[in-house]
């Protein structure tokens, strides 16, 4: 058995201590903030969550296989369904009724919805994997949000006995441990950086959550323009915000202003029906890996 420190609670953080703990080592996590979650948590508001912008579950990956192999009980997931995303301009994204673009887009003489695809399945990073899983039912909303991932990891730690101290600040690494801004030395065996802190260069996009009282995208999972996507969670599953809409929406480059003017011209009246809204004029999206979390679950 070893003593292994995990720096930060994020999701990444919290599957490598589940992992440790499975390894039969003597795990400690330690985070500086006061909340766990990093960018995988949500804050609640008028009795939503609301998240940093939209987080679309693999099932069957990395992220899905251990919560399920720590938590008793499943996620509830439902796909997105590519036959409800609408191009603007263009169409929908799976032209079921249309075999003609049907074969374009399997032999991949369509860019426009290849780029589309490219958007929803990755937000940009083009992950193959990820683009495959959302043709075939396997990119999901998760039903208590990311948030109730992390909970059933955080919960699942507690009950085996591993201790997850939060607002403690590391300011120096020695062989043999870590150093808090308290002065606290901690001692470890291994110590496991689980930060969030970006390798190289950040990638920075906007987001926007919003939950409106009424329903106008009428049967849509999302609408996509250019490089910006709005998914209404609610319309894909049904915990989410029930008769009402939540748009989630992420825009690559134009920031905010590019995603409310998508809102502006396919959602009429967006801003009179607002029962809560989150933005985030720059967030880190994945950094020179090119991962999102669930790949950067090693």
């Amino acid at each position: 058995m070893k003593r292994v420190l995990v720096v930060g609670a994020g999701i990444h953080g919290l599957v490598t201590a589940a992992r440790e703990h499975l390894a039969k080592n003597q795990v400690f996590v330690i985070e500086k903030r006061k909340r766990i979650g990093g960018r995988g948590t949500s804050e609640e508001s008028f009795g939503h969550q609301l998240e940093y912008g939209p987080h679309l579950l693999l099932k069957g990956g990395k992220l899905h296989s251990m919560v399920k192999k720590v938590s008793k009980v499943k996620p509830s997931l439902r796909p997105v369904m590519p036959h409800k995303i609408k191009i603007v301009g263009h169409g929908f994204l799976q032209p079921i009724n249309s075999p003609k673009k049907m074969l374009a887009v399997k032999l991949g003489k369509d860019p426009v919805r290849d780029k589309a695809a490219n958007l929803i399945s990755s937000w940009g990073l083009n992950i193959s994997e990820r683009k495959k899983a959302l043709f075939k039912g396997k990119l999901c909303v998760v039903g208590e949000g990311w948030a109730g991932l992390v909970g059933r990891l955080a919960s699942t730690l507690e009950e085996v006995g591993v201790p997850i101290q939060t607002g403690m600040n590391i300011v120096d690494r020695y062989e043999g441990g870590v150093v808090t801004s308290d002065g606290l030395k901690i001692e470890a065996d291994i110590v496991r950086i689980c930060d969030g802190k970006p390798q190289g260069d950040a990638i920075k996009v906007s987001t926007i959550d919003v939950v409106l009282d009424n329903k106008p995208l009428k049967g849509l999972h999302g609408l996509v323009r250019d490089d910006v996507a709005i998914l209404d969670l609610a319309e894909i599953h049904s915990l989410k915000a029930p008769g009402m809409s939540h748009l989630s929406c992420i825009a690559l480059s134009g920031g905010i202003e590019a995603i409310e003017s998508l809102l502006d011209d396919r959602v009429s009246g967006w801003r009179s029906h607002i029962i809560t809204k989150r933005e985030n004029k720059s967030i880190t999206l994945s950094d020179s890996r090119g991962l999102l979390s669930d790949g950067m679950i090693s």
